[in-house]
């Protein structure tokens, strides 16, 4: 049996719907994950394990994250463990309708299921003509930092020089993206890889595609 399995966009989509809502997540969750979790492996931004550990570490019980600090520059939020695959759209919404230039998300996984969420958002709403940058932790631990222009449109993927996010931490900021970065992949290699997967497949590995059609097959 090969070890990765290529699937179509619509396919991954469907199937993590089905495994959110089996782990009890309502329509709208649902919706929200199979969008987020396609949009990021389609993009190069999660591989297997990602999905994997977003999926197992869902907890319906949790329906927002929880506020801990707000002011005129900053907002700060517990995620309670909550992955990045569902919900905090309305945390970014509060943020744009308040003119409110940063938001950290402490105590949440999976971060770069933030950045499709963030470009999704932008896409209908914007954030008042502004672009925005996502700060997470890859699962190896290094801090990357992910630009989107005004409208959403993907501009790459950076390394910053200096690192300030906890392990367990999405940052986003709106307004201009500093530049003491290192690029790691620029437009052109985003829109490469996505074309590739849009060619022959998104691939997802076969264990993991298996063990999720058994999760989406018993609700």
């Amino acid at each position: 049996m090969s070890e990765t399995t290529l699937v179509s966009a619509e396919e991954l989509t469907n199937l993590v719907e089905r495994v959110v809502a089996s782990r009890g997540f309502n329509t709208q969750d649902q919706k929200t994950a199979g969008q987020r979790a396609t949009f990021a492996m389609q993009h190069g931004l999660a591989n297997s394990d990602l999905l994997e550990t977003s999926l197992a570490g869902l907890d319906a019980s949790i329906n927002q994250p929880k506020l801990l600090v707000e002011n005129k520059e900053s907002l700060i939020y517990d995620a309670l463990g909550q992955p990045a695959l569902v919900q905090f759209e309305t945390v970014f919404k509060h943020a744009v309708d308040n003119n409110i230039e940063e938001i950290r998300i402490h105590k949440t996984a999976c971060g770069a299921f933030a950045v499709p969420a963030i470009a999704h958002y932008l896409a209908e709403h914007g954030a008042n003509g502004q672009g925005v940058c996502v700060y997470f932790n890859n699962l190896e631990g290094g801090m990357r930092r992910f630009d989107l222009a005004p409208e959403g449109q993907l501009k790459g993927l950076l390394k910053p020089r200096e690192r300030d996010l906890a392990w367990n931490e999405v940052r986003i900021t709106i307004g201009p993206a500093p530049s003491d970065c290192k690029t790691v992949a620029g437009t052109t290699d985003i829109e490469a890889y996505r074309t590739r997967c849009e060619t022959n497949g998104i691939g997802v590995r076969t264990t993991l595609w298996n063990r999720m059609q058994e999760l989406a097959a018993n609700h």
